[in-house]
Order: C-alpha cells, then structure tokens, then sequence
C-alpha cells in the first residue's frame, strides 16, 4: 500500500497522481516479477500480490520478504514534487505478509472476470498491512515460522486485528539474516548426530 495517497491526491493534480502512482507500481512490478510473485490485482493505491500462484516454489515465504524488503528500499529512494508549491514528497510503502491455504478460482460476471485468491488468508494479509508503519514490512506468526533465521525480524505485538478472532504474533522484518540457506540456520541452532 502507498503511504499517504490521499494527502496527495489534495496537494497534486490528477494527472500528477496517476504519474506517481504509475511510478509506484511499476517500480514494485519489476521487484516482484523478480522474485517470481504474481500481481492479482491493482487496487488504486495498493497492490494484491501471491507468491506459491500460479507457480509454486519452495521458498514462497523467503520470496515474499525478499520482494517485500527490496520495494521498501526501491520506493524509499523516489520523491514526487507539487510543481505549484515546488515542495517535495518522499513516498513510503507499507508492507504486509501472511502464509496459508486459499482457493484460487474465476470470480466476477460479464466482461470482467479475475482469477482471486479466497479464504482467510488474503483478508488476514490485509490487516497485517494495516498495523505496518511507513516503510516497514510486517509478517505474520505463520510466515516468520518459515522464514525465522534467514531474516532478522522483531517481535511487533499481538494487536486487535479487525475481523479476526484469534490475535496474532507480528513481526517486523528488519533486514537479510547472514545465513543463506534452511540448512544454516539449522546448523547454527544445532544438528541431531548422524547415527
């Protein structure tokens, strides 16, 4: 989600807008095409992305933190300008990652038709995405299960999140681990004897 677009949309153009907008996602298109996630939908401001659809990969979870961290980095470095007041805006991201089952099946009617991601997961997505601050990326407990180790993350609360019954353990993610692989970080919390 793009931090702030509302207070932008009252201090730019339209045209303005959309030109940083598009700035936006195609800056954040590249990252994830890059690391094999698949955009299902633009939603104004925000994006709606899956990684484990339409192709699967073992690493999803390091995947998604690794898109996730480099469009925080890519998005920092960008700054829009109100060519009335000649002030600068920097444009933030706010990220949010959850891991679990859906189905994924044709939804809408007529012309416009989009293959969706149903169940919990997305909508629990969502609220992780809520509670991140400006520039953050946010995970939830089930993704920090995969990821833990290969990611220097913090423990970001148990917060009230709208809709969902059961709280849950957040994380904010604060950069790449050393270890490169499962196996390291394995090996660094010790290995069961080979008999």
């Amino acid at each position: 989600d793009l931090v702030g677009s509302t207070a932008l949309s009252t201090q730019l153009d339209p045209e303005e807008l959309r030109e940083v907008v598009r700035s936006y996602q195609q800056t954040s298109a590249a990252v994830i095409e890059r690391f094999g996630g698949h955009i299902a939908q633009y939603l104004g401001d925000g994006l709606l992305v899956y990684f484990g659809y339409p192709v699967a990969h073992e690493d999803d979870a390091v995947r998604a933190v690794c898109t996730g961290l480099e469009i925080v980095q890519a998005i920092r470095g960008q700054v829009t300008g109100d060519g009335l007041r000649g002030r600068q805006h920097p444009l933030q991201v706010r990220i949010g990652i959850h891991t679990g089952p859906v189905v994924v099946g044709e939804m809408g009617g007529g012309a416009k038709r989009e293959q969706l991601a149903l169940g919990e997961t997305p909508n629990i997505a969502a609220r992780v995405q809520g509670q991140a601050e400006p520039d953050m990326v946010v995970i939830s407990e089930a993704t920090h299960r995969l990821v833990e180790g290969l990611f220097e993350c913090e423990d970001y609360g148990r917060p009230t999140l709208k809709g969902i019954a059961t709280p849950l353990t957040l994380y904010r993610v604060v950069k790449e681990g050393e270890a490169q692989s499962r196996f390291e970080v394995a090996a660094r919390k010790g290995l069961t004897p080979l008999i």
